[in-house]
């Protein structure tokens, strides 16, 4: 009689253990070679390892938790282990799920590769559809990205086993179109328990009897919000709904109103992107606003509230103006001492300010508050060591613009400490009190994992780098298209040969010329667009002035973007370097026609010899559109003179409203002494850039004061931003 064949089953150590001369580790995956009970023979999978242990060891796996452990480095498992509800959810993903990942983006899962139980995985193997308001794109990730999972299962289950019991169309089809609601809710971000299906009625089905009203009956009610006690929103408002696992839906309020149906006040809402089962903003039959497909749905109004991506910054409670009577505490200082005097003081004890607010997040500075809270002495971020490339980068970056504020709150798989230091130390108190200390700046540099950062003279580009991508693990800022293949990066160095024409350039006119030498393309458009100016080293500049454009217009360096032509303003096909310079066609103008202007042009003897290039655009636009236009904002200039950065930062949308930066303009107590940071308002750099480029060709350098002089002749890098994007990345 055989014997009766030994269970099998998947298992992960959960402590750490030795059996004879081999150590066995917190994370490896093995395979049980019998029922577990007071002793179990394990076969690792990591490695070729066979132990015998206590079941006290071991956690109990599944094929496909298994198979996902299997495919991550053993350091990383860890966490995995302490968030089962986590694990289990991701192992037992399925088509339409919603899922959040740890870049904060919310998309739908659309394709699911299988797991791979023996050897490590390679490539991201699950499929998702981003929410993020662009235009749906897919994104192929690893499942170790998602950090939050909203199962549509049960609502498709339910579905299945309901169709099967109806048996007439009308019920039948009645019962899919609840169904499709559950996992349009589930898409939204919303779970089935948070919602019921009469909650959004676009985008599901009303009770039988419900169903079968007249059209007519739904009334018009009035497009106004004065009558419901609802002040904060009205027509036009930007909205959110968010659900309890993070997942949010935007949108614009088309309508307020009453619907026969419901005895609650319900909104129309016009989503930033299509979601299946909504509406064109109709319901029942009856129009009540108009937009695209698949993007009106009926809420709640009490569901609704306000866009916190809109939000306006408000004064912070710590701040008080110099109006406030003398004996008045701010944020923690002895009464009756000013903040610069405060600051001094802490610093030379060799204290830090501390602040309890400073946990938490605190927004941009405004406009309004800027000259107050951020200019004069001891004021910005306190250079140390040969830190001017990481203040002036920072400074830049976080003091008046929220570009970059999404890789403060990422879900990091590792770097956590980084990420919480710059978050509470740099820029928290930056934007509260105007001043970050050496201290705070010096715990930064040494929490980056490469020692030469804490002393050695670097550039605000290698600084970027490190923090980005080797340490914050941060999505590239910069995705751009060579010969069919993308290349990705943080900032973009413009290259570009000597032109002696170009007397003072501008950053449109020098990422024009080198995109078009390089033949490159923007896949995407970015939202925030670092640009290296064309430089030989620290010393040698190109052009003696360069003018940084205020906006940056990018339209015609999109990939598969509709342009118009050059000369007719139809949609143009071919574009041709050789015209860029032409002197009769604008010279220093992108060149782009469509097929009649280009014959026209390119018949002409000099210019028969032109090469022209096909351009790649939608094949649905029609040849007479109106092509919007794509632009970046300029909001800050990095400058360097003699190895030593500094920065102008623009503080406001009016023209003058420019600060000057220098985190080492002085100094306090000689060699063992401290740098003093200093801010100062330098609208002049904006009257210049008022002038046309002819006017600033020939505006005298000797002429010129000192900060125009810096701005103009010494600029190194130009950032930008895209307000309508960065909201969403």
């Amino acid at each position: 009689m055989s014997s009766k064949k030994k269970a099998k089953q998947y298992c992960v150590f959960i402590k750490d253990f030795k059996d004879g001369r081999q150590y066995f580790l917190t994370g490896m995956v093995g395979i049980c070679e019998r029922e577990p009970n007071r002793k179990v023979k394990v076969s690792v999978l990591d490695e070729q390892m066979h132990c015998t242990t206590v079941i006290t060891n071991l956690k109990l796996l599944s094929k496909e938790e298994a198979g996902f452990l299997l495919s991550l480095k053993l350091p990383d498992r860890s966490r995995w282990l302490c968030n089962d509800e986590l694990l289990k959810s991701v192992c037992s993903l399925q088509r339409n799920d919603v899922v959040q990942l740890s870049t904060n983006k919310v998309g739908i899962v659309k394709d699911i590769l299988s797991l791979s139980l023996y050897s490590e995985l390679k490539k991201p193997h699950i499929v998702v559809e981003l929410l993020d308001g662009i235009g749906g794109k897919t994104q192929t990730v690893h499942p170790s990205e998602i950090v939050c999972v909203s199962s549509s299962s049960s609502a498709t289950a339910s579905l299945h086993a309901e169709e099967r019991k109806l048996s007439s169309e009308d019920e039948e089809a009645q019962q899919k179109l609840n169904g499709r609601s559950n996992l349009a809710s589930q898409r939204s971000g919303l779970s089935s328990s948070e919602t019921n299906v009469a909650d959004y009625p676009a985008c599901s089905s009303l009770s039988s009897a419900e169903h079968h009203k007249d059209p007519s009956e739904v009334q018009h009610p009035s497009n106004t919000a004065m009558n419901l006690n609802i002040p904060d929103l009205e027509i036009g408002s930007m909205v959110e709904v968010k659900a309890k696992n993070n997942a949010t839906v935007y949108g614009v309020l088309r309508w307020i109103g009453k619907l026969s149906a419901y005895e609650e006040d319900y909104a129309g809402i016009e989503l930033d992107y299509e979601m299946k089962e909504c509406t064109d903003g109709t319901f029942k039959g009856q129009r009540f606003f108009r937009c695209a497909s698949n993007r009106g749905m009926f809420i709640k109004l009490a569901e609704c509230k306000p866009d916190g991506r809109f939000l306006s910054s408000l004064p912070q409670d710590g701040f008080k103006s110099s109006s406030c009577p003398k004996g008045t505490p701010v944020d923690g200082k002895p009464i009756g001492e000013n903040t610069t005097t405060y600051l001094l003081r802490t610093l030379s004890s060799g204290k830090v300010v501390e602040d309890e607010d400073l946990m938490e997040d605190v927004p941009p500075v405004i406009e309004s508050e800027a000259l107050l809270k951020m200019e004069g002495r001891m004021k910005g971020i306190q250079g140390h060591y040969n830190s001017c490339y990481l203040d002036s980068a920072l400074f830049s970056l976080f003091s008046f613009s929220p570009v970059l504020d999404s890789i403060l709150h990422l879900p990091l798989k590792q770097e956590e400490k980084v990420q919480e230091i710059l978050r509470r130390e740099i820029v928290n108190p930056l934007r509260k009190t105007g001043f970050v200390s050496a201290e705070s700046v010096m715990k930064l540099r040494k929490s980056l994992r490469c020692e030469s950062f804490t002393f050695e003279e670097k550039d605000p580009e290698e600084f970027l780098t490190l923090l980005l991508h080797q340490v914050l693990a941060v999505d590239p800022l910069i995705k751009i298209r060579s010969c069919d293949k993308i290349q990705e990066c943080y900032s973009y160095q413009i290259i570009m040969e000597q032109d002696n024409a170009l007397k003072v350039p501008s950053v449109q006119q020098l990422l024009e010329r080198s995109f078009l030498t390089c033949n490159l393309k923007f896949e995407e458009i970015p939202s925030c667009l670092i640009i290296q100016m064309p430089r030989f080293g620290k010393a040698y500049k190109m052009f003696p002035k360069i003018v940084p454009s205020l906006e940056l217009d990018i339209t015609d360096l999109l990939y598969n973007t509709p342009r118009e032509c050059f000369i007719c303003g139809r949609l143009a096909e071919v574009e041709c370097y050789q015209c860029v310079m032409d002197p009769y066609l604008m010279p220093g103008k992108n060149k782009q026609f469509c097929c009649l202007c280009n014959k026209q042009v390119h018949i002409h003897r000099k210019r028969q010899d032109h090469v022209t290039q096909k351009l790649d655009f939608p094949v649905d636009v029609s040849a007479t559109a109106l092509f919007p236009r794509y632009k970046l904002e300029l909001f800050a200039v990095l400058c360097i003179q003699t190895s030593h950065y500094v920065s102008f930062v623009k503080y406001g949308p009016s023209k003058t409203s420019w600060l000057f930066f220098d985190s080492m303009a002085d100094r306090q107590g000689g060699v063992k002494g401290r740098n003093i940071p200093e801010i100062k308002a330098c609208p002049q750099v904006g009257e210049y850039l008022t002038m046309s480029e002819e006017e600033l060709a020939s505006v005298d350098l000797k002429q010129m004061d000192e900060f125009a002089k810096r701005f103009f002749c010494d600029m190194y890098m130009c950032m930008y931003q895209c307000p309508a994007l960065y909201l969403y990345r």
